[in-house]
């Protein structure tokens, strides 16, 4: 073979063995290429949803929020009170003293629903129950038998286990509030803590299982207060409020203080105001005097906005 063919033939083989080499490399070459443009595309779509998923927590206008509260409202405080007002009475004797009924600390639902009309401005409605006892004193304790002509017993008698009473006492809220959240009326609303103001008004209704009251009352319900709004995720929020309610309790008195014998014998509520020489007068109760009442509420509320 000559040098000439021998070159030619060497020539051919090399070029058919490095052709599979050359469409594999070049096989590879494509489908790492497209591996590559699907794991962008994945990389891509995760970022994506991440950036969809991730929150930025700030008040928002247009929102309709419902919150339910639970805290104390602070009833402590004297709800009604007379001088001289029958307290006891039996087949012996006719009892009475100076008589102040007083509330205690009451457990305080409340439910409200607002809607923002600015990212920085609410207005809400509420609703609320409030559940406690109340207890009474009477000093200043007198007696005289129930006999025609009986004289004032000057020695106070000694107060019996149920003379002075201990029952429940019930409230029921309703009004409207405003809350205004003053660092974020020139601000972007952005941030987790939102301090706010709130102010309202409405009705409240006071009702006590007494011997001298004649059903529920009603009062003007003046509030005024501040809180703490933490945003707690999306819909979900966290509310801390401290408020001062203004109520005045005038309560209407019962025509009879007790009912005895099926009904066959009443007992009036009267008041006996004794003078300096023993004498007394008898003097049914036609109203008692009206009492200002400052009530401090602390609650503690889950918040879901939509």
């Amino acid at each position: 073979m000559s040098h000439k063919s021998l070159i030619l033939l060497v020539a051919g083989l090399c070029f058919l063995g490095g052709f599979p080499v050359q469409a594999q490399e070049a096989g590879n070459a494509r489908v790492f290429k497209l591996l590559r443009d699907d794991q962008v595309a994945k990389n891509t779509k995760e970022q994506e949803a991440s950036e969809a998923s991730k929150w930025d927590p700030k008040l928002e206008a247009g929102q309709m929020e419902i919150s339910l509260s639970l805290g104390m409202l602070n009833l402590n405080k004297t709800i009604l009170k007379q001088e001289q007002v029958i307290y006891k009475y039996n087949d012996d004797s006719t009892y009475w003293g100076d008589v102040e009924i007083k509330g205690a600390n009451a457990f305080n639902p409340v439910l409200r629903l607002g809607y923002g009309l600015r990212r920085w401005f609410v207005v809400e409605g509420i609703g609320g129950l409030s559940f406690a006892d109340y207890s009474s004193s009477i000093t200043n304790r007198h007696r005289r038998k129930n006999e025609a002509g009986a004289a004032v017993d000057f020695e106070e008698p000694a107060l019996g286990e149920f003379d002075a009473e201990a029952r429940s006492l019930l409230t029921v809220q309703l009004g409207a509030n405003a809350m205004l959240y003053p660092f974020d009326i020139h601000g972007d609303g952005r941030g987790r803590l939102h301090p706010y103001l709130t102010a309202g008004f409405g009705r409240i209704w006071y009702d006590m299982n007494s011997n001298y009251n004649d059903g529920a009352t009603g009062s003007t319900d003046l509030n005024f207060g501040g809180g703490i709004m933490l945003l707690a995720d999306r819909t979900i929020s966290i509310r801390i409020e401290a408020l001062l309610h203004h109520n005045t309790l005038e309560w209407d008195p019962v025509e009879n203080f007790r009912s005895l014998d099926e009904g066959t014998l009443l007992v009036p509520l009267e008041e006996f105001p004794v003078h300096p020489d023993g004498s007394f007068d008898e003097i049914p109760i036609t109203s008692f005097d009206a009492i200002d009442m400052n009530v401090l509420n602390l609650s503690i509320g889950f918040q879901g906005n939509f």
